[in-house]
């Protein structure tokens, strides 16, 4: 049987961020302020589980977690042991569920969860991630079962599991709209970096911890900053400010390129830009930009825009 002390583990701090996007990246954080640190990564699922393969918590030695593997199910058994791997600075798998030793930590969908614990060497395996990562490339994890998590540029196992850089949001406009969208996408934990040419948006953005930067109808844009981990959002009621932004967009690798306002705007977008040389179709421009819901306002057309751009991630 595993023991728990409960009171200890609802004395435990978390992270509101529960799902945060880029553990490694708050692993980092720790790691840079001398806090040992531990992680649990889902390496097998024998059935089904609401969270994939990669599925991670990551855990300080006072106490601190974030990160998600079982959707509640079997979190404070995982986080307590979890916290005693980092005490004895260890490596160990386990399994949860079906054909589990925990006889006392039942999963309702019947599956049983293969979770590698690693208390030891975390600071190596994160330092590689964020190297890649910071080069905006994919890293792949690769469980070696007691040996750890190896990381390499390519996927070189079948089971390296695949961590990509964080998703970031460009996004282009002034005033509620951009600001509700800006909202909606930083309380989701994405990577924001906005443009406007209005000086309220940018000190409301700025206030919001949001990166922001001021824009004019001269500004140039770079089609290397728009990556294919990255989608580039224009929402401008004045839509001459655009051009140069889907113009950059459409020499670039952008997973994602969106555009405010009607099919009739769209259309004159088209000729507008038709005219111009551009790496790629037309036609990789979303607009009217979002899922047709039937939005109206700011807050239910952020909504729709961000649903489409998830909905694109997990689809293609």
């Amino acid at each position: 049987m595993l023991s728990i002390d409960i009171v200890q583990l609802h004395e435990t701090r978390f992270d509101i961020s529960m799902f945060e996007h880029n553990i490694f990246a708050r692993l980092t954080e720790w790691q840079a302020q001398d806090l040992k640190t531990g992680l649990a990564t889902l390496i097998g699922i024998d059935g089904s589980s609401p969270r994939p393969l990669g599925a991670q918590i990551a855990i300080t030695e006072d106490g601190r977690y974030i990160g998600n593997i079982s959707s509640g199910c079997a979190e404070e058994a995982i986080i307590a042991e979890l916290q005693t791997a980092v005490t004895e600075n260890r490596r160990h798998l386990t399994r949860y569920g079906k054909d589990s030793p925990y006889l006392d930590v039942v999963l309702p969908c019947g599956s049983g969860l293969d979770i590698l614990f690693t208390g030891t060497d975390v600071k190596q395996v994160t330092g590689q991630v964020s190297e890649l990562h910071a080069a905006r490339q994919i890293a792949f994890v690769t469980p070696q079962g007691d040996n750890g998590l190896a990381v390499s540029a390519t996927a070189d196992s079948d089971k390296a599991i695949a961590y990509a850089p964080d998703y970031r949001l460009h996004i282009f406009g002034a005033g509620l709209q951009l600001m509700s969208f800006a909202e909606l996408a930083h309380v989701m934990n994405y990577q924001i970096t906005a443009h406007s040419n209005d000086e309220a948006s940018l000190t409301a953005l700025a206030a919001m911890g949001i990166e922001a930067r001021p824009m004019t109808h001269q500004t140039q844009f770079d089609s290397a900053a728009f990556d294919a981990f990255s989608a580039v959002i224009t929402l401008f009621h004045e839509h001459e400010m655009e051009t140069a932004i889907l113009q950059a967009a459409l020499n670039s690798e952008a997973h994602y390129i969106g555009a405010l306002g009607s099919r009739k705007t769209h259309e004159q977008r088209r000729i507008l830009l038709g005219a111009r040389a551009a790496a790629r179709p037309f036609e990789d421009i979303v607009g009217p930009v979002g899922l047709h819901i039937g939005a109206t306002d700011p807050s239910e057309i952020a909504l729709s825009i961000l649903a489409q751009i998830v909905e694109k991630r997990r689809l293609s």
